[in-house]
């Protein structure tokens, strides 16, 4: 959304930042015009609170807002939403992550890349105690205003130092030229020995190649288990890609089995829809009608005599061929 410069005065003037808070300042606004600064506040993870009178960020509040002033332009919630540049991990889906995951009461547990929480949120609820890393202060906010984090880390997770800590994590990261694999690459770094990594991926990792190599020989090497999603999983989410399921241990188990990749199996062909008998008995009707026409009508025909005389056929005596050419065709055959 590019700003316009009644927000732009409001965002450069009326302004009080302290560290993670912003307030507005000046006379009572327009409320059209609040709800659009709001907008952008929001955007980039300011959120109204009343106790302190002003917009809290997950982190500084001229940080977050420094890009918006120099560019004049922020993307919303909103129009990622509609731009698609954000896929929410389906119920379905993140009921099966955490199946895989089997996650007990007290596992410490990370999502990184945790947009605004769906995996987390489902982790919390069987007794799992979750970290969250996203690097969007918009849907930071969103995560921090859901309360179910332990820490919330704004930033990009690949930067993120990692520690061996956690018992369990589990992950739905951007799938863009094959960064999936460089974050569950890392990921697995902040696994304790016995823990387990559970991500949704692209299919294309189950594609032999350069590209996937390295990564396929790692997950083959932990023992890891792929399993494809459903077809069209995340319509709803505004997306057909499609996707699987992979879990990494951190440590071989002594029981692995070798790693299985999915194939793309052809869909099944349709049943045939039979027809009511009713339907074929009169199918058959017609078919026998049409056909007893045809037969009075050749009837009909042979009893007519010719009216014309049969016309004379032209014969066209052959050429005798000569013997010479052929002596030396077959000659040239041997």
């Amino acid at each position: 959304m590019k700003l316009t410069d009644d927000i732009l005065t409001v965002l450069q003037e009326r302004t009080d930042i302290n560290g993670a808070h912003l307030a507005l300042t000046g006379p009572r606004m327009d409320p059209k015009l609040y709800q659009r600064v709001n907008e952008v506040l929001e955007a980039v993870g300011g959120r109204w609170t009343t106790s302190v009178q002003a917009h809290v960020f997950p982190v500084d509040a001229a940080q977050a807002l420094a890009p918006v002033l120099a560019t004049g332009t922020v993307v919303t919630l909103r129009e990622k939403r509609q731009q698609a540049q954000y896929f929410p991990t389906p119920a379905a889906v993140v009921q099966r992550v955490i199946e895989l995951a089997t996650l007990r009461p007290g596992m410490q547990v990370l999502e990184p890349s945790a947009g605004s929480g769906a995996i987390a949120t489902v982790a919390v609820e069987r007794g799992a105690v979750v970290d969250c890393i996203e690097r969007d202060p918009g849907y930071a906010a969103v995560l921090a205003d859901s309360g179910v984090t332990r820490t919330l880390t704004v930033d990009d997770f690949l930067s993120v130092p990692a520690e061996p800590r956690y018992d369990r994590v589990v992950m739905n990261p951007p799938f863009t030229r094959g960064t999936d694999m460089q974050h569950v690459e890392h990921a697995l770094r902040f696994l304790k020995p016995d823990g387990l990594l559970v991500s949704v991926m692209s299919w294309a990792v189950t594609h032999p190649s350069r590209k996937t190599e390295s990564f396929r020989a790692l997950v083959e090497a932990r023992g890891g288990t792929v399993e494809a999603v459903a077809e069209g999983a995340f319509k709803e989410s505004g997306t057909d890609v499609p996707t699987v399921i992979v879990a990494i241990p951190a440590t071989r188990p002594a029981d692995a089995k070798p790693t299985v990749w999915p194939g793309r199996e052809a869909l099944a062909a349709p049943e045939p829809e039979f027809q009511h008998p009713a339907e074929i008995a009169r199918e058959i009707a017609e078919n026998l009608r049409e056909a007893l026409q045809i037969m009075d009508g050749l009837a009909r025909d042979l009893a007519t005599p010719a009216s014309k005389a049969a016309p004379k056929v032209k014969v066209v005596d052959l050429p005798a061929p000569r013997e010479e050419q052929l002596a030396l065709d077959l000659g040239e055959a041997s």
